[in-house]
């Protein structure tokens, strides 16, 4: 009983496999789904495929101002402001001969050798 459920399941999903819902299968009435129906006569023919293939040109891409909803597109207000540079003061060099201290003063402290 359980078994003929799960086959009549499977049959009415495998039912609708080829009506349009599928991308690979969609031969819409425009130049790429003649194509396409074209390519796949060929390939189950054994003929030759169509050698160009139609490519839908970008003409009514939206612009960048019509995407922001505004033209010239303001500029934000993050863009204009610089942060400021701090500087730190340089350091001034030793005195010539002197030795240069590399470790903090805090860990040559107590019954530690200096470094």
């Amino acid at each position: 009983m359980r078994g003929c459920l799960i086959l009549s399941v499977l049959a009415l999903a495998g039912c609708g496999e080829h009506l349009g819902w599928n991308p690979n299968y969609n031969f819409a009435p425009t130049r790429y789904g003649e194509y396409r129906a074209t390519r796949e006569a060929a390939l189950v023919t054994g003929a030759e495929s169509p050698r160009t293939i139609p490519v839908a040109r970008p003409f009514y891409a939206p612009t960048a101002a019509q995407i922001a909803g505004q033209n010239p597109v303001p500029v934000p207000p993050t863009m204009s402001v610089t942060p400021a540079r701090v500087v730190a003061p340089a350091a001034t060099a030793p005195a010539s001969g002197a030795p240069l201290q590399i470790a903090p003063r805090t860990m040559s402290t107590g019954d530690q050798p200096p470094l």
